[in-house]
């Protein structure tokens, strides 16, 4: 099992933030994602708790299910069917208000289940989507900051 943990103050406030993270299409922004799609919507909102997102980056594809939902402090998710295959134990995203903006808070635990090499992949998949990560963060940070600029 690999865990990576990334943290990253954003300059803008929380409920923004939240909201710039927490939208499952945007993703699609990103330079190596080809698309990603709320198949399913969450029980109260979109993007909320049980909604279902499909993200298609080429080589890597995933649906994952949101499990926890806390506005604007809490989403927790779970890849539900991924290629490859890979076993994913948790997906932690915490926020907090903190001097100067919010503290987003990453987690995640999982196995990448390949035939032969088993978790001898593992320490590369930690590498490749530690980086998809800060760009995630770093894409959330442009949109929450041009927000705040827009809204104040």
């Amino acid at each position: 099992m690999q865990t990576i943990s990334l943290s990253k103050v954003i300059p803008a406030p929380i409920d923004i933030v939240f909201d710039e993270y927490t939208d499952h299409e945007r993703l699609s922004e990103l330079p190596m994602a080809i698309s990603s799609k709320v198949t399913t919507p969450g029980h109260t909102e979109k993007n909320g708790l049980g909604a279902v997102r499909r993200l298609n980056a080429g080589a890597i594809q995933l649906r994952e299910e949101i499990t926890a939902f806390e506005r604007p402090h809490l989403m927790e998710y779970r890849i539900t069917w991924s290629f490859p295959k890979a076993r994913h134990d948790l997906g932690r995203v915490e926020f907090t208000e903190v001097p100067g903006g919010t503290r987003v808070d990453w987690r995640t635990v999982f196995t990448v289940e390949l035939p032969l090499v088993g978790g001898l992949a593992d320490p590369a998949f930690k590498v490749l989507f530690s980086g998809v990560f800060k760009t995630v963060l770093h894409q959330v940070e442009k949109r929450s900051v041009a927000r705040a600029q827009r809204e104040s």
